[in-house]
């Protein structure tokens, strides 16, 4: 039997402790020591596969859902109108004289237009729809410009008729009151409530602007959706400037034109995009 020698022995008992493990005795790699594995060749991990894809930066990325409808307005402007016989008078009397004086003048003037007043007043004329819109005194000069001969006054009213066929006959009423000094400016005509014939002319407005904007939408490509927002635009109401005949025979009565009135409206229409 081959025995060990105490030196091999010892050195045996030595490699035990340590965990040494060797047929021959001598010292190999600690079986502790940890190894690592081998290194990973799949092309990504999850977390990599799950990571969201960004677009560029110069890329917008609109939600678009399928179906949706265009989105967008059409704004346009439509008018109506509706014609109509005026049914009230204004008409601009008044009364010129010269005098001497500047306040002989004022005397003068001021007496015709209380004449006319009270016999406009007689003859069926409220006194509200009397109101003086002028009065003016000034100077008359001779040939050379400078030298003052005298003076001239004038007091103008306007005068509401409220029958337009009252029109004539309130003219000459004014001038056997007012006598020599009486003056004509003028008569304008209107219609005292549009409201009671405007709702043909607000309907024309519309359908106007439909028609407007449907043109629109068809040469865009689109469809005319429903109304967004209608805003009314009111354009006064009009006027007409009569014609007052010679009156070279007042008992006769003066003869006036009304015409008729084009009352217009002008609505603004908001349409979306269907």
């Amino acid at each position: 039997m081959h025995r060990l020698s105490k030196k091999t022995v010892a050195a045996l008992a030595v490699a035990a402790s340590a965990g040494v493990v060797g047929l021959t005795g001598a010292a190999t790699a600690s079986a502790s020591t940890p190894v690592d594995p081998p290194a990973d060749t799949t092309a990504g991990t999850a977390a990599d596969t799950a990571a969201p894809v960004v677009p560029p930066a110069d890329t917008t990325v609109l939600p678009v859902e399928p179906g949706a409808p265009a989105s967008g307005t059409i704004t346009v402007s439509g008018t109506g109108s509706v014609t109509v016989d005026p049914d009230t008078a204004v008409v601009n009397l008044g009364v010129q004289v010269t005098a001497e004086t500047g306040e002989a003048a004022m005397e003068q003037v001021s007496s015709g237009v209380t004449d006319l007043t009270a016999a406009l007043v007689a003859a069926g004329i409220a006194e509200e729809d009397i109101q003086t819109s002028g009065l003016s005194l000034w100077s008359t000069f001779g040939d050379d410009g400078a030298t003052v001969t005298g003076y001239q006054a004038s007091i103008n009213v306007d005068v509401t008729v409220r029958d337009i066929d009252a029109v004539g006959s309130a003219i000459d009423t004014a001038q056997q009151a007012a006598g020599p000094g009486f003056t004509v400016g003028g008569v304008t005509f209107s219609f005292a409530d549009p409201e009671t014939v405007l709702e043909e002319a607000r309907v024309e407005a519309f359908a106007n602007a439909q028609t407007i904007a449907g043109q629109y939408a068809a040469a865009a490509g689109v469809n005319l959706g429903s109304v967004e927002s209608i805003v009314d635009t009111p354009l006064g109401i009009p006027v007409n400037f009569g014609r007052v005949g010679a009156m070279e025979d007042a008992a006769a009565g003066v003869p006036i034109s009304p015409g008729t009135l084009d009352l217009q409206v002008q609505v603004t229409v908001t349409f979306t995009i269907a």
